[in-house]
C-alpha cells in the first residue's frame, strides 16, 4: 500500500515545534519606481509564496502594519515617534512626540530631494552638537529635541500640533515641498522647518562635514507625531532591530530578541519576527545593496525556515510585506509545501496587489 505523504507529515510532526512564525519584511518589493533594479534571487522566498495561500489588505505603510499589530489606534498621524522613543530607552511620558530625523535636501533643478539619515553616517558628537544648537534656537518656542540615536531624533512639543505628516520612506528620494506638514498649523511648521535648515546649515559640524566631502545634514523630517498610546500583545515574543518593534515589544510586555541571534533563537510558539535589512538599503536609494541584502536573509533566514516548516519545526510560516497601499500576506504550512504544481513566486512586483 502507498504510503499517503499527508499523513506522513501529520504523523511526525514534532509537539514541541513553533506554531506560527511571522516574517515581516518591509521592502520586499523595491519602493522606487524611478530606480531601475535587478531581481534578487531568492528560490526558497519564492517557492514559499508560490505555494503559499494569500491574502490583501489596505494598509498605510510598515509602521502602520505594526501598529494594526497591536492594536494601536491611529491618532491624527500614527503614533509611531513616542513608541520608538520608548524602545530606543527613553521614557515619553504624557508629551507630545514627533520624530524630527535628521536628513540631505540636495537641490536638483527646482526641486529638493530628500536623502534619509541612512546616507549620512551620523556620528554621536554631530547629533549632540546639532540638537544643542536646535535647542538653543527653539526653546523659546516650547520645542526640546532629544537624539537616543545618532540617525534617529525625536521632537518634544509644549502642545499637540494640529498637523498631519508624511513618513519618512515615503518621502525618501522625492520633492519635499509636496509632503510637509498640512493641517491646521502647516504654516508654523513649515517655518520650523526652514528655520532648521538655515540654522544646521550654518553649523560649524556641517561645514566639518562638507570639508571633509560627506554630505551635509541640513534639514530635518518631521513624522509620526503623537502620545504613547495604549496596545495588546499579539504575539509571544518579538524578534527585530527597529525601535519602534522594541517599543511595541516594550509596551505591551512581550518578550524581544534581537534578529541578530538568528533563528535559533526562536522559542515561542507564537513569534513576529522583523527583517529590515531591506528597508535599510532602499532608505539608502541603493537598488544593489537592496538586492544583496534580499540574498543574504534568503541564506540566513527563507531557506532555514523553509527546510524547517518541511521538518516540522513549525507548522505555519506566514510572510508579510506592505507596498503601493496595501499589506500582502502569505501563510505557508507543511501540507502547503506538496503543492509542487505551483510556480515559483516573481518578486519584480508586488503580487495580488491592486
Amino acid at each position: 500500500m502507498r504510503e499517503n505523504p499527508r499523513a506522513r507529515l501529520t504523523a511526525d510532526f514534532r509537539p514541541d515545534s513553533v506554531h506560527t512564525v511571522t516574517l515581516f519584511i518591509p521592502a520586499l518589493f523595491w519602493p522606487h519606481a524611478s530606480t531601475d533594479h535587478d531581481a534578487p534571487i531568492v528560490p526558497a522566498l519564492q517557492t514559499l509564496i508560490g505555494r503559499s495561500d494569500a491574502g490583501e489588505s489596505p494598509c498605510d505603510d510598515e509602521q502602520a502594519w505594526l501598529c494594526e499589530q497591536f492594536g494601536v489606534l491611529r491618532q491624527v498621524d500614527w503614533p509611531t515617534a513616542p513608541i520608538a522613543l520608548f524602545g530606543a530607552g527613553m521614557p515619553p511620558g504624557s508629551d507630545f512626540w514627533l520624530s524630527a530625523d535628521p536628513v540631505h535636501l540636495q537641490v536638483n533643478r527646482d526641486q529638493l530631494i530628500l536623502m534619509a539619515p541612512e546616507s549620512l553616517s551620523i556620528t554621536d558628537a554631530e547629533a549632540v552638537s546639532l540638537c544643542a544648537a536646535l535647542n538653543r534656537h527653539f526653546g523659546a518656542d516650547g520645542l526640546s529635541f532629544l537624539a537616543p540615536q545618532p540617525d534617529r531624533w525625536y521632537l518634544k512639543t509644549a502642545r499637540p500640533p494640529r498637523i498631519h505628516t508624511s513618513r519618512l520612506s515615503r518621502a525618501v528620494g522625492q520633492d519635499v515641498d509636496r509632503m510637509l506638514p498640512e493641517g491646521e498649523d502647516r504654516l508654523a511648521w513649515h517655518r520650523i522647518f526652514n528655520e532648521a535648515q538655515m540654522l544646521l546649515h550654518a553649523h560649524p559640524v556641517n561645514e566639518a562635514r562638507e570639508q571633509r566631502a560627506a554630505l551635509p545634514i541640513n534639514s530635518l523630517w518631521f513624522s509620526g507625531g503623537g502620545t504613547l498610546p495604549a496596545a495588546r500583545p499579539s504575539f509571544q515574543a518579538v524578534m527585530g532591530s527597529s525601535a519602534l518593534a522594541r517599543g511595541l515589544s516594550k509596551l505591551t510586555s512581550t518578550p524581544f530578541t534581537p534578529t541578530e541571534q538568528g533563528i535559533d533563537a526562536i522559542a515561542a510558539d507564537d513569534v513576529l519576527i522583523e527583517l529590515r535589512d531591506a528597508a535599510t538599503a532602499s532608505l539608502r536609494l541603493d537598488p544593489a545593496a537592496w538586492k544583496r541584502a534580499l540574498e543574504d536573509l534568503e541564506q540566513r533566514w527563507f531557506a532555514p525556515l523553509a527546510g524547517q516548516l518541511k521538518k516540522g519545526r513549525f507548522r505555519r510560516l506566514v510572510i508579510a510585506t506592505v507596498a503601493d497601499g496595501y499589506s500582502h500576506r502569505w501563510s505557508v504550512s507543511r501540507t502547503n509545501l506538496w503543492r509542487w504544481w505551483r510556480p515559483a513566486a516573481c518578486l519584480g512586483i508586488p503580487i495580488g496587489g491592486p
